[in-house]
């Protein structure tokens, strides 16, 4: 586990994040959880919340490998949910090659477009509402090995 230290406090948005990942995870979902992310993010808050949703079942669904995330209220971050806002932080920045790196460790496997785009949708909703995921990449020793793409020819 990446043990944050008091310097290293996550931004509202990043906990919100963080947060609703891993209840979305659980099998059975907290049912107010929809209204933290209409709270932050007004009337985008619910299609942010779906978008999310999707991004938490491809995960799910499409994954060769299992993503480690603790449980909701753990102050520390698994190695994965650190790449996680890694790959959040990169889409708000707009830079879809590290987002698609990130996908891609995280999944195992190439990530499919309706991943990338859910990710998008999230971070661009948050910024939108002031709430800014702080670049942090994540250390390449905590980036899971990702797929390898065809070199172009």
């Amino acid at each position: 586990m990446h043990v944050l230290s008091p310097s290293d406090s996550l931004f509202h948005g990043e906990r919100l994040l963080i947060r609703t990942v891993r209840l979305l995870a659980l099998t059975e979902p907290c049912h107010g959880l929809r209204a933290h992310f209409e709270a932050a993010c007004g009337c985008a808050g619910e299609t942010a919340y779906r978008m999310l949703e999707a991004f938490v079942q491809q995960l799910a669904l499409r994954g060769r490998r299992r993503v480690a995330l603790a449980i909701p209220a753990d102050p520390r971050l698994t190695e994965d949910e650190a790449v996680i806002l890694d790959a959040f932080g990169a889409a708000q920045a707009g830079d879809y090659r590290t987002l698609d790196e990130r996908l891609g460790g995280l999944l195992g496997a190439p990530p499919p477009a309706s991943l990338g785009a859910a990710a998008c949708m999230v971070a661009e909703t948050l910024a939108i509402n002031g709430l800014m995921l702080e670049p942090r990449p994540a250390p390449d020793a905590m980036i899971p090995a990702a797929w390898t793409p065809m070199a172009a020819e």
